[in-house]
């Protein structure tokens, strides 16, 4: 998914921060991540804030042509849905539930024997209008620290634009890296990544 000038393969138990502006892609750029490990078997689970359940799972399904892959979804909007593999938490609010949530799903791809699994966090900003920052790091720093013990890779998406710097540099602490998204001068979407290669990438069209 990712042209070659940014990175070739990124290890297993990492996490990443992808940051962008509003409408630069980022759900998008998250999901289409999340489905190149579906021919590897590598299973998926989206955690969003932001778009009911069943639109993601719909967005995503499109993306892997029908592959049987292991998919959940934590809808954290409370949104009702027909799909058993959508499961509801009461708001962006409730990280208590987000965590039981993920940790039943934990368990349920180790009883089917998914050894892998792509986490996707759309979006951390919604979070921040619920929790203070503080809560929302002690939650962060275990759901990463879960995602790296498993050697899963976790992808977390935040608009940089909706909070003080000191807040994305502070969440940014817990991650190994970031991909930034933005919307290039004469159009389309660019990315590079920084934290796990060398030095910064140079900005790379996505489309």
């Amino acid at each position: 998914m990712f042209p070659p000038e940014l990175v070739s393969e990124i290890e297993p138990g990492t996490n990443l921060l992808v940051s962008g502006p509003a409408m630069s892609g980022k759900r998008e750029l998250l999901l289409q991540l999340l489905a190149r490990g579906a021919p590897d078997d590598e299973g998926a689970i989206v955690v969003t804030s932001r778009n009911p359940g069943a639109d993601v799972a719909e967005e995503f399904s499109s993306m892997i042509d029908d592959q049987d892959t292991f998919f959940r979804v934590i809808d954290c909007l409370g949104s009702e849905s027909e799909f058993d593999f959508v499961h509801s938490v009461s708001s962006p609010g409730d990280l208590t539930g987000i965590g039981i949530e993920f940790s039943e799903l934990a368990r349920e791809a180790n009883e089917r024997e998914v050894d892998r699994i792509r986490i996707g966090f759309d979006s951390l900003s919604p979070l921040l209008m619920y929790v203070d920052l503080q809560r929302l790091f002690r939650f962060l720093h275990v759901f990463t620290s879960q995602i790296q013990s498993r050697d899963w890779l976790g992808l977390f998406a935040i608009d940089p634009d909706a909070h003080d710097e000191q807040v994305v540099n502070t969440i940014s602490q817990l991650f190994d890296g970031m991909i930034e998204v933005r919307v290039a001068d004469e159009g389309g979407r660019e990315a590079r990544i920084r934290g796990i290669t060398s030095s910064p990438t140079e900005w790379v069209p996505l489309d």
